[in-house]
Formats: C-alpha cells, structure tokens, sequence
C-alpha cells in the first residue's frame, strides 16, 4: 500500500509546517500576496488625494481569481494546508475503507486538500487585508506625532510623515500658531481640516 506512506508522510510535513507558524506567531508566507499588491498600488493611489499616502495598502479582495490561484499555488501557506488535509483525508478513507478504489481515494484526498489550501489561503489573506487595508478617517490621525518633511511657514502649506495604521502616510500640513516650522522637527496633530492636518510643536523642554 504506497499511498498510504504517501499520505502518512504529506500528514507529518504538513503538520510539522502547520504547527511551525503556529508556534512562531507569525505569517512568513508573502509570495501569495506579491500578485495582488500590484493590482492594490492603483487602489492606494485612489487615496492618495485624502493623505497622500507614500506606500499603499494590500486589498487582496481586488485581485482576480487568476491571480489568486496563481498566487496561491506559489505561497507556502497553501502547500502547508494542502499537505495536511491532504494526508489526512487519504489515511482515513484508506484505512476505513470508505472508499473501495485506492484511484478514487486519491482523487478526493487531492481535492480535499487543495479546496482546504485556497479556503485558508483566501481567509488569512482577507484577515489581512482588513487588518492592514482600512482606510484612515480624520480622527486616526488627530493626537498623533509626525515629523515635517517640508517646512510650514506662516501662511504656507507644508508637509508631515507620520506612522498610521502600520504605514507611512505623507500629509499636507499647516501651523495653527501660524509660525514656521522647520523640516525633521516633530509635530503633534491637533486637528484635520479636509486634507490637511493643523499641527502644533512638540514641547520637548
């Protein structure tokens, strides 16, 4: 009975994987996604007039079924679920004997495992999307410290760089005492005027 070594040693792989980014925490798997920052560059570029946004942010839910699976089929996230679910399926119908061809077995194993790896696959990426991929309103940003790029002056608009949601947002930027303030000073947001952010100086006395 080779399948059934076949299976047992795609369980233990898959397994040995699954468990691996469970215990570390952390999604190591970027290939899946490489396909669809692409196609999301546009959408970020969309945002750009609202916060001038400097990277944009992965919305997996623009990518199309082709790039998907082609992503999909190149991302270790699903080999590690394909793997599992694949062995699986294929030690319990074989050693129940469920099904009674070894052929068929096979073909459900397979099936099985694949629908399990893009079912994962298209979930996590979704997590993360939604996670990452939000879209910033006006009081995201008030509270926050920046740092200015472009120097304000009194009556003149500049710009500030800060961290918001785990990305570098570019924001246009005035002086709410209507002074100058210089490029690498930092900066506290007070509040949002449409696009722009009124700032004040960091008191670092």
């Amino acid at each position: 009975m080779p399948l059934v070594y076949l299976y047992l040693f795609a369980l233990i792989v898959g397994g040995v994987l699954l468990g691996a980014s469970i215990l570390l925490g952390g999604d190591h798997d970027s290939d899946a996604d490489v396909d669809a920052d692409a196609d999301v560059d546009a959408d970020a570029d969309a945002h750009a007039g609202d916060a001038d946004h400097s990277h944009g942010t992965m919305d997996v839910g623009h990518a199309g079924p082709g790039k998907f699976l082609l992503g999909a089929l190149r991302s270790v996230r699903f080999w590690t679920f394909f793997l599992a679910f694949f062995g699986l399926t294929g030690l319990v119908l074989t050693w129940l004997g469920l099904l009674g061809s070894e052929s068929i077995a096979l073909g459900v194993s397979v099936g099985m495992g694949a629908l399990t790896g893009l079912g994962a696959t298209a979930v996590l990426q979704k997590l993360a999307a939604d996670d990452s991929g939000a879209v910033a309103s006006s009081s995201d940003y008030i509270g926050k410290t920046a740092k200015v790029v472009i120097p304000v002056g009194p009556s003149g608009v500049g710009k500030v760089r800060l961290q918001l949601r785990g990305t570098t947002v570019d924001v246009l930027a005035t002086s709410v005492d209507d002074e100058t303030v210089a490029a690498r000073e930092e900066v506290l947001i007070v509040e949002m005027d449409g696009t722009r952010a009124r700032i004040a100086r960091v008191d670092t006395k």
